[in-house]
């Protein structure tokens, strides 16, 4: 399934700016999903993480919608293929959209 990443215009708990980041990954980069159960929206949120450098850090979250339905199963130890799509900045948005296998 093909989707793009919601909340790449936020920061990160520690400061760190999404966009950022978001500018400097390539489709090459290693990326993964991960709950995020304590998030006080949604208990279902599913962040995206990238690793740079060694260096895990969020660049947004599932559309509600899709963490509603892989949240669980990955409760129950399902994991879920990621790979990069597209990203970068256009238009002076920051964009990601990713792929994801199993869904």
């Amino acid at each position: 399934m093909r989707t793009k990443v919601t909340g790449v215009t936020f920061s990160n708990e520690d400061g760190t700016s999404r966009a950022s980041i978001i500018a400097r990954m390539t489709e090459s980069d290693s990326i993964c999903l991960e709950r995020d159960p304590y998030n006080m929206y949604d208990s279902n949120a599913v962040k995206v993480c990238v690793l740079m450098d060694g260096v895990k850090q969020q660049i947004g979250f599932l559309e509600k919608g899709l963490a509603a339905e892989i949240s669980p199963k990955m409760r129950r130890g399902a994991q879920f293929p990621v790979s990069i799509v597209g990203c970068g900045i256009y238009y002076e948005r920051p964009y990601c959209e990713i792929e994801i296998d199993g869904i």
